[in-house]
């Protein structure tokens, strides 16, 4: 398992800010980017981070714990 330490500032500033897109703001990066490294880390750890309703996520217990 290779995490890098930009998908998890990018986790971090999500569950911080609420939002991709506020993420994506206080990282100084593209929403697109942080939507990457999301879905990489997520796809690295075998699990969602995130349930996706709609356009808004709401961390699963599995990001609580982190």
């Amino acid at each position: 398992m290779k995490l890098s330490h930009r998908q998890i500032e990018a986790f971090r500033a999500i569950i911080e800010s609420g939002s991709v897109t506020a993420a994506a703001e206080l990282l100084f990066l593209t929403q697109p980017s942080v939507s990457r490294l999301l879905a990489d880390l997520e796809a690295e750890l075998g699990f969602a981070l995130f349930a996706r309703i709609g356009r808004s996520l709401t961390p699963t217990p599995e990001a609580d714990a982190c």
